[in-house]
């Protein structure tokens, strides 16, 4: 097992160097110079746009430019164009927000998707069935930004229940429950319905699978009652794939908090990245670029290491 973690953290590095290298070169053919967007255009007849393009270092060759702000990034040292802050604050800063977004999401996705699944497959075909099915088709089906508007029009504008932006009141500080509950509200919903559907949907079928095979009905011809059968053996042995899902969904959430956090206006990493990327902000879109990529390769081991706990079977050499 050690010597498989230490495998997979060594393949971290030059699979992080590929994605920074590919996200450079993007933002370097998009159009658009980082320079005009630091200067305003009442200045621009008079600002040195040379002088600000050496300080920057644009100047340099490509390769150059990229060598030398990976490098920053991993000593600490490199700065935003924007504000002239250390990237690596900027992320300690959003990253948070967009954790505890996450966080709610799952934990809202896994206490719905389990007793919904389990529902579904011991009685498929039936009504709750049909309903588990519709309902997963239109959390498919429905863009992620249309809900996130509609609970803003309902819950804010007519009800005037729950805030719309923010993720604490205005003025207060930290992180503290009691403060952010009411802002997280909207936003977990929204994530947690672009990810329900497809857990519910494969836990559905890996349990279907789970309840045909033959030890199964060994366990019911021994006398086992309904719900030990259920909890005991295939409720075990149906989360493996379901694992691999969840796994890959982290991705797709933090993609998805890209737009949550623009629509409800969150200090998170997703709108920390749009708004650098629209300014062409070249050291904050590597830094939140590599954070991300490391969140996504850490999801992926703790799933192998998920495996290792739920199939005893399975062995990393």
């Amino acid at each position: 097992m050690a010597r498989y973690l230490a495998r997979r953290l060594l393949a971290l590095v030059p699979l992080i160097f590929g994605i920074t290298a590919i996200t450079f070169a993007l933002l370097v053919l998009a159009p658009g110079d980082p320079v005009l967007f630091l200067v305003p255009p009442e200045q621009r007849g008079i600002a040195d746009l040379a002088q600000f393009r050496h300080e920057l270092g644009l100047d340099r060759p490509l390769p150059v430019q990229y060598i030398s702000m990976m490098a920053g990034l991993f000593t600490g040292r490199l700065r935003s164009f924007s504000d002239r802050r250390p990237t690596t604050r900027q992320v300690a800063e959003a990253l948070p927000t967009t954790l505890i977004l996450t966080a709610t999401s799952l934990a809202l996705t896994g206490a719905l998707a389990a007793p919904i699944a389990f529902v579904s497959a011991v009685r498929p075909y039936s009504m709750v069935d049909h309903a588990a099915t519709l309902f997963a088709l239109l959390g498919i089906s429905l863009p992620t930004f249309w809900f996130a508007l509609v609970l803003i029009f309902v819950f804010t504008e007519q009800l005037g229940l729950l805030p719309a932006s923010g993720i604490r009141p205005v003025g207060a500080s930290g992180y503290s429950p009691g403060l952010i509950w009411r802002f997280l509200i909207m936003p977990t919903v929204v994530q947690a319905l672009g990810i329900l559907p497809v857990l519910v949907r494969y836990g559905r079928s890996s349990l279907l699978e789970a309840l045909s095979q033959d030890y199964v009905q060994v366990a019911r011809s021994k006398g086992l009652a309904e719900r030990a059968v259920l909890l005991r053996h295939v409720a075990r042995n149906s989360l493996l794939p379901v694992v691999t899902i969840a796994a890959l969904l982290l991705p797709f959430l933090l993609s998805g908090s890209v737009i949550v956090e623009s629509i409800f206006a969150l200090p998170g990493l997703g709108r920390l990245a749009v708004n650098a990327a629209l300014s062409r902000d070249y050291p904050t879109v590597l830094t939140t670029t590599t954070v991300a990529g490391v969140l996504v390769v850490v999801s992926n081991l703790l799933a192998d290491l998920g495996y290792f706990y739920l199939d005893p079977r399975i062995r990393y050499q």
